[in-house]
């Protein structure tokens, strides 16, 4: 929060010892600012403290700017991910 108005918002989910990280967003005109390194380090002690020892998290492959928060505070990708549906009429887009 900054002058009463949310900048950034996230969470975490930890289970034993393994925490992930989700919905980790920054306001529009807030951006660039290490908002969300900040956020997802401060989920990440927080998950450490209560023993947490392994995190993960999901981000889609084009969201450069979280790939690059996500990289600085160390972690890699592990594997690729896609969604699958059945094929729609022809010339239509499917869900």
């Amino acid at each position: 929060m900054e002058g009463g108005r949310i900048v950034a918002v996230g969470q975490s989910v930890q289970e034993d010892e393994l925490v992930g990280l989700y919905d980790v967003v920054t306001a529009k005109g807030e951006r660039n600012r290490g908002l969300a390194t900040a956020l997802a380090t401060e989920l990440l002690r927080r998950a450490h403290e209560d023993r947490a020892a392994i995190a993960y998290l999901q981000v889609s492959a084009d969201n450069i700017a979280a790939r690059h928060v996500y990289r600085k505070l160390g972690f890699a990708d592990r594997y690729a991910y896609w969604y699958r549906s059945e094929p729609g009429p022809a010339g239509s887009l499917s869900a």
